[in-house]
């Protein structure tokens, strides 16, 4: 748990390792762009009914094969997770999310930011959300070795080349 400027400090530390590394996906200027958003949209980060904050996604591969859910309101496939909430981590967001949509846990310890993503995400009369965008933190976090739980979502497991374009590229952490 972490508040204020802690948490952007703590954030943007994150970012500024993510930039260093030599993922082929990562580019200078996106990060820099998502770095000037939460820096200026700090207060509503962690608030759902602000139009910009944050959520946490979790890439998670066994056996070469990702895990991925089908997402109720977006009728796609995409990587278990959710919003940040007040006090968490998006670290912590992603093994929690990974958790209650698959039902398997993730080691959040040794995951590691992987991307980060502006995601626009269109409104849901059903929940009373106007159209907002999220700043996704996406870990790789190792499988926990214990018994899965029921899960929230239906949950597919797929190789690289089955997976959905956008996260083909995650795989390569895998060789």
């Amino acid at each position: 748990m972490i508040n204020g400027m802690n948490f952007i400090s703590k954030i943007i530390q994150d970012i500024q390792k993510l930039e260093s590394t030599d993922y082929p996906w990562i580019s200078h200027e996106k990060l820099e762009s998502l770095e000037s958003l939460i820096n200026d949209h700090q207060e509503g980060l962690r608030n759902r009914k602000s139009l910009i904050h944050l959520s946490a996604s979790a890439f998670v591969i066994n056996d070469h094969l990702g895990y991925f859910i089908r997402h109720p309101y977006l009728h796609t496939i995409l990587l278990p997770a959710g919003h940040v909430e007040p006090n968490e981590l998006p670290v912590n967001c992603a093994v929690r999310e990974f958790h209650e949509e698959t039902g398997y846990t993730a080691d959040g310890p040794l995951g590691k930011l992987i991307d980060l993503n502006l995601i626009d995400i269109p409104a849901n009369p059903l929940k009373d959300e106007m159209a907002h965008q999220h700043i996704d933190f996406r870990y790789a976090l190792p499988l926990a070795d214990t018994l899965p739980a029921t899960p929230e979502l239906p949950v597919f497991r797929l190789s690289g080349k089955d997976a959905p374009a956008e996260f083909q590229p995650y795989f390569y952490l895998d060789d």
